[in-house]
Parts: C-alpha cells; sequence; structure tokens
C-alpha cells in the first residue's frame, strides 16, 4: 500500500470490521506522505475519524471500504475531536 492508494479516497468511509465492532464507519480524513525513506515505499501516515464516544484500543482492525476492498491497517489512538476521535496508521 502507498499514500497515493488511499489519496484519492479521502473523505470516504470505511467499514471496521470484525472481530471488534462490526460495521462501524470510519472516515479517511487525511492521507499525507513523510519524509524520508530509503528504498522501496514512500513513508506516509493515514487519519481516520470514527463518530463514536468509544476510544477502540491500538490494534490491527480489519476495514472494508466500497472500491479498496479489505485492507487490515494498525490503528493508534490518535486525538479527541468534537463528537469523536481519530485514530492514525503509519507506515514507514
Amino acid at each position: 500500500m502507498t499514500c497515493n492508494d488511499f489519496a484519492g479516497h479521502v473523505g470516504t468511509t470505511f467499514s471496521l470490521g470484525p472481530p471488534r465492532l462490526d460495521g462501524m464507519p470510519l472516515t479517511l480524513v487525511e492521507a499525507s506522505r513523510k519524509r524520508g525513506g530509503g528504498i522501496g515505499r514512500a513513508p506516509f501516515s493515514l487519519v481516520f475519524r470514527s463518530s463514536s464516544g468509544e476510544t477502540l484500543p491500538q490494534s490491527t482492525y480489519h476495514l472494508t471500504h466500497p472500491v479498496m476492498g479489505k485492507v487490515d491497517i494498525l490503528l493508534v489512538p490518535f486525538r479527541r475531536v468534537e463528537n469523536g476521535m481519530d485514530y492514525v496508521a503509519t507506515f514507514d
């Protein structure tokens, strides 16, 4: 996966799959490239936003997107926002 794979999907919804909260929506709010990287994939990060009041623990989650299909991503609680929580995924 690369930043370009996700960049065109900012603003769209991914569904959190089992085993946690089946169908919980997460909106991709940011896909940004990071400095550095050598040979291979350039580092990048993604920020997903939940409108749920529940804070999910750091874990690898199964996400489903209508265009991208299924992806497994390590999500880390990042910051509280009005009416929700942001989670970050970092790819180095």
